[in-house]
């Protein structure tokens, strides 16, 4: 079977601006060609989001979760959220009958050892055929880079947060 139809996976780590939005970026080109897809966010909620918004108004029928309480350094059993939303995963891993699935801020859960890495590559080695897998998030751990056909790693040159510019809607959520 040819990468392409056993599913790629593709990972977008880093510590630049950016990851979440090529993400979501192939999301839309795969919904222009009538894709079914899949989103998970880990790590980010409950603040709304404009690209929720953006695709629960116009793919209402698209699957768009979020699975986690806000930035890891904020009070909250985050490994609860993350274990919850590893859970949702693994069941799209097997049975979503779509052709993409993105895992968003997953590198972070794995990172902060909240969900296991060996769990987590078993289950991406077993995924439903067909099924193309997109990662996100920082400090991806080398063996979840190593199942990746595709790893981009998105650099910092120059963030306004660090001049004091708080993030900012319809920029940044």
């Amino acid at each position: 079977m040819e990468d392409a139809e056993k599913g790629l996976i593709l990972n977008f780590t880093g510590n630049g601006k950016g990851k979440t939005s090529a993400a979501l970026g192939i999301a839309l080109r795969a919904l222009g060609w009538d894709w079914r897809v899949a989103v998970v966010q880990f790590v980010k909620g409950p603040r709304e989001t404009g690209e929720m918004r953006f695709f629960h108004k116009y793919f209402p029928g698209m699957i768009f979760e979020q699975h986690g309480i806000g930035r890891t350094n904020q009070p909250g059993d985050h490994a609860a959220a993350a274990r919850a939303g590893w859970k949702r995963a693994e069941e799209l891993l097997k049975d979503f009958d779509g052709e993409l699935l993105i895992l968003d801020e997953l590198n972070i859960v794995l990172s902060h050892g909240m969900v296991g890495a060996e769990e987590v590559s078993r289950a991406l080695k077993e995924k439903r055929p067909g099924l193309h897998v997109v990662i996100t998030g920082r400090h991806a751990p080398e063996d979840a880079l190593n199942l990746c056909d595709l790893v981009s790693e998105i650099g910092e040159v120059r963030h306004p947060y660090r001049n004091g510019v708080p993030a900012l809607k319809g920029l940044d959520f």
